[in-house]
């Protein structure tokens, strides 16, 4: 589901949701969610293994956290996005500094690429 959203040279797997955002030149894997205001550009999000908005007594949750996907006015380009990443909102996931490799709570850097972690939960606000 594509709800008022730009979306240029992108592919989009079933079950995605996107409300109020731009994408450009990147992969959004299967069952991802991206919630108002986003920017994602160049970015590969593999998606998850779940719905957000499923009761997590329902569903098959593997230590995942509880809402996965991207939050609301969060910018992410140059970076891969493993399956059940959670992403606060706004946040800044772009290597702003330029480095070539670095890690953090929840993340990479290799070859400048901000590689977010399965399972990983980045809080609101964080800039990598």
């Amino acid at each position: 589901k594509v709800s008022r959203s730009h979306v240029t040279d992108s592919l989009i797997a079933e079950g995605s949701v996107i409300v109020e955002s731009e994408i450009s030149n990147s992969v959004i894997g299967i069952r991802s969610f991206i919630d108002r205001r986003t920017h994602i550009d160049r970015t590969v999000i593999v998606g998850a293994d779940y719905f957000r908005w499923e009761d997590s007594d329902l569903r098959n949750r593997s230590d995942g956290p509880a809402f996965p996907g991207i939050g609301q006015e969060t910018q992410v380009a140059n970076a891969i996005v493993d399956r059940n990443a959670s992403i606060g909102n706004r946040c800044i996931v772009t290597n702003t500094r330029g480095i070539q490799e670095g890690e953090g709570p929840g993340f990479y850097i290799r070859d400048g690429i901000v590689v977010v972690l399965k399972n990983a939960e980045i809080r609101d606000g964080t800039v990598i």
